[in-house]
C-alpha cells in the first residue's frame, strides 16, 4: 500500500490506519518485529519522519511497543475492542475533518470569486 494523496487524511494517519488494520487481521502478530522506519518508509512511499509519526500513534494506543537497540513490535497485549474503536472513531473523526477543512478551503475561494464579479 502506498499513500494516496488524493486521500484527504495525512500520510502518517494513512500509514498508522494501514498498519492498525493488519494488526487488526491478524496480518501482523503479538509481539513480531516491524520493519525498520526506512524500510517502512520506501513501502510506503513516504519520508521516515511520517512513519515515525504513524509509529508514535500507535505506540500510544498500545498496538506497538518499541525496545532501544532492538526495534518495534506488535504488542503482545493488545488494548480491548473498546480502545481499537476508539482509535478507529478517531481516525474517522479525522478523516471527515480534513474533508470539512477542504470543503471551507473551496468555498473560501468561491466566494472570493463570486465578489470578484461585476
Amino acid at each position: 500500500m502506498t499513500v494516496s494523496p488524493d486521500d484527504p487524511r495525512s500520510a502518517y494517519a494513512q500509514v498508522a490506519d494501514d498498519l492498525r488494520r493488519q494488526i487488526a487481521s491478524g496480518a501482523l502478530t503479538a509481539g513480531q518485529r516491524l520493519d525498520g522506519n526506512a524500510k517502512l518508509a520506501e513501502r510506503y512511499g513516504v519520508a521516515a519522519m511520517t512513519v515515525r509519526h504513524a509509529l508514535d500513534i500507535l505506540r500510544d494506543e498500545g498496538l506497538i511497543v518499541s525496545q532501544q537497540g532492538r526495534g518495534t513490535f506488535i504488542a503482545s497485549d493488545p488494548p480491548s475492542v473498546e480502545v481499537e474503536q476508539a482509535a478507529t472513531l478517531a481516525s474517522e473523526l479525522a478523516e471527515i475533518k480534513a474533508a470539512l477543512d477542504l470543503i471551507n478551503s473551496r468555498l473560501d475561494r468561491l466566494e472570493g470569486h463570486v465578489a470578484d464579479l461585476p
